[in-house]
């Protein structure tokens, strides 16, 4: 607001509001309204526009604080006292500010840019009050808060660079390039363990199929089920009729059909007669039982 009134010119904000006065005898009275001059009615309009200037960006509440005020320069010492208060006040709050400046730290797993942002607004609220704190003592600040996995690229910082001429925007900006080259180098680490993980995974999974379909249980697996044997078939069909078979792959794949019309006709037979040998029926309704019985009753 200050430099938006400076840049139109205007001194009353600081200065006071201008009065033309006669001066006569040592006495100075208002000079009458009718009486003033093209340059008098240009420094009294000048209070009126900054005036203007102050109530157009304030809010409902602001403006009644400063309503009552009658020139630029009231509304404008109003203002003062309300935001950064008496004299007392703005210690109590340099205080305070200076001792989060002194115990600011860097937190753990903080990005550069939040940093940043927590620190260049403490150094701005103590420019704000009167307190400045110098460059050289900020980029010191900085370097001495990072925490331990930033201490390499803090060493190399102070070998090189002159912390009495290094700007806090420049420590910031190399700050920040050593963060995405972290970033970088972090990502290309997972991406290669991931890759490695699928593959252990496809090996695996790769082995297991093919013991179960060899039969193999030397190795703990167990033999297939005819629901997992119907399921390989039809997922392994649509390849062998793109990419057609091999000789290995159509002994895979008759000994799998193989095995899938043996557990077919075994619950097909249903149980065995015990007497006879013969399956499909229990001993109470085997035909030769009964053509046995049959002939026995004739004879009787």
């Amino acid at each position: 607001m200050s430099v938006h009134i400076q840049s139109m010119d205007m001194d009353v904000v600081a200065n006071g509001r201008f009065q033309p006065q006669v001066v006569a005898n040592g006495v100075a009275p208002d000079k009458p309204k009718a009486d003033w001059s093209g340059d008098d009615k240009k420094k009294v309009q000048d209070d009126l526009k900054a005036r203007n200037v102050l109530i157009s960006s304030l809010g409902v509440n602001e403006y009644h604080s400063v309503s009552h005020c009658k020139t630029s320069k009231d509304m404008w010492d109003a203002f003062e006292i309300l935001h950064e208060g008496t004299d007392d006040v703005k210690q109590s709050k340099i205080n305070t500010l200076v001792q989060q400046y002194e115990l600011f730290r860097m937190e753990d797993g903080e990005t550069i840019s939040s940093m940043q942002m927590r620190f260049t607004h403490i150094v701005n609220k103590l420019k704000n009050l009167g307190k400045t704190i110098l460059n050289k003592y900020c980029t010191t600040k900085i370097l001495r808060c990072m925490t331990k996995e930033w201490q390499p690229k803090v060493i190399a910082i102070k070998e090189a660079q002159n912390r009495n001429v290094l700007s806090m925007i420049t420590l910031f900006r190399k700050l920040k390039e050593h963060e995405h080259e972290i970033l970088r180098l972090k990502s290309s680490e997972e991406e290669l363990e991931n890759k490695g993980k699928k593959s252990i995974t496809l090996r695996a999974s790769s082995s297991k199929v093919s013991l179960s379909i060899n039969g193999d249980n030397d190795s703990g697996y167990d033999s297939p089920s005819e629901e997992e044997m119907r399921l390989f078939v039809r997922c392994f069909n649509p390849y062998i009729q793109k990419n057609g078979l091999k000789c290995s792959d159509k002994s895979m794949v008759n000994s799998g059909k193989t095995q899938l019309k043996r557990e077919g006709a075994k619950e097909d037979k249903g149980p065995n007669c015990c007497r006879y040998g013969n399956s499909g029926h229990l001993k109470s309704e085997c035909p030769e039982l009964l053509k046995t019985r049959g002939k026995s009753n004739s004879s009787d």
